[in-house]
């Protein structure tokens, strides 16, 4: 933005961000500081069609707008389609976070004024301020490379990101399943990872569950989404059913994050679920690779980064995620690591 425009004359903001549930949450603390700025300016959020049920629940976003590549936005018609709708709402500003070219088409051809984005891609051009950092060189914090689109719109400013969900409210469905839980207190151990990170094998997930029931007198949901029947099945083999509970596909995403906001404890490896426990300020253990580019210092739960568990491995630099020569390097931390990380630490900080 040029000096010599004025950053409180902005008014209207569009927030793109169209990857997954943890990046998507990542990027909300920027919601925050900009209603912060502009208390009276209209901000708007595009994301993936399944996401919206979360965003819909921040505070300080006026609109939720779904973007479709497969749907009504495929194709070069479809993102024409985009760039009339994006238009019709006169944005002054948008701010590109999950740099894609035809995002980056779509804003520029409906003449929003100020585009900001990253500025290593070939299509930056169309981008009128561009941002000069490597993410994949994890240098600080996803959050923190989020907020740094934000700077010239917060000038002399520094905030931190920080998280602000409406107030949580139960339905009436949230009645049905406390009695099913026939527990007061509840833990989720989420196993599934979508294949973007390392996880644990399903040998240390059960130790995880032996020492839940072990030591603590609380319902283990052991959740999933669909297509993971089988994973979430296999680890919870000859577990006592009034104990831990299987939920897989049972949940919309809504709903599920209103389950770990209402959590005791959640465990799992660097995945969405870990991310919106962190941003609900719900207890966590999570499980991270140390290398790039799936290292804690980028992935991190915000925070709760003293509650990460990696493994004491002090190379490749740069993770070899399906051809691991450790041959999954989470799959090195031992029983007495994860008993250690577990019971002596997380629980008793609890």
């Amino acid at each position: 933005m040029s000096k010599n425009s004025s950053a409180n004359s902005l008014k209207r903001f569009l927030l793109i961000r169209t990857d997954r549930i943890g990046d998507t949450i990542l990027t909300l603390p920027a919601v925050t500081a900009l209603r912060s700025q502009y208390q009276d300016a209209f901000i708007a959020f595009l994301a993936q069609p399944y996401t919206v049920p979360l965003i819909e629940q921040y505070v300080g976003i006026d609109i939720s707008l779904s973007y479709e590549p497969h749907g009504r936005h495929k194709g070069w018609q479809g993102l024409s389609k985009l760039s009339h709708e994006l238009q019709e709402l006169n944005f002054d500003a948008a701010l590109l976070f999950y740099p894609r070219v035809k995002l980056a088409f779509a804003i520029a051809k409906a003449g929003i004024p100020v585009r900001i984005g990253t500025g290593y891609r070939w299509y930056s051009f169309l981008l009128t301020e561009r941002i000069f950092e490597h993410r994949k060189d994890c240098q600080k914090h996803e959050a923190e490379y989020n907020f740094s689109l934000l700077e010239s719109l917060l000038p002399d400013k520094n905030p931190q990101p920080q998280y602000k969900f409406k107030q949580w409210l139960p339905e009436p469905w949230w009645e049905d399943f406390r009695t099913v839980l026939n527990s007061k207190d509840y833990v989720i151990v989420h196993p599934g990872y979508g294949a973007s990170a390392p996880n644990l094998n399903n040998e240390q997930y059960r130790l995880i569950i032996r020492l839940l029931l072990e030591k603590t007198d609380w319902t283990v949901l052991l959740t999933g989404i669909a297509g993971e029947e089988n994973l979430v099945h296999e680890i919870a083999a000859d577990f006592p059913e009034e104990r831990v509970k299987r939920v897989v596909g049972r949940f919309s995403l809504a709903e599920f994050f209103s389950v770990v906001r209402n959590a005791s404890l959640l465990i799992s490896s660097s995945t969405g679920p870990l991310h919106m426990a962190n941003a609900a300020d719900t207890p966590l253990l999570g499980f991270f690779c140390p290398a790039k580019p799936h290292t804690p210092d980028r992935w991190g739960p915000y925070d709760q980064q003293q509650w990460v568990v990696t493994p004491d491995l002090d190379w490749p630099e740069i993770c070899e995620l399906k051809n691991c020569p450790h041959g999954g390097c989470l799959h090195h931390l031992s029983d007495v690591e994860i008993t250690e990380a577990l019971c002596t630490q997380r629980l008793n900080n609890l």
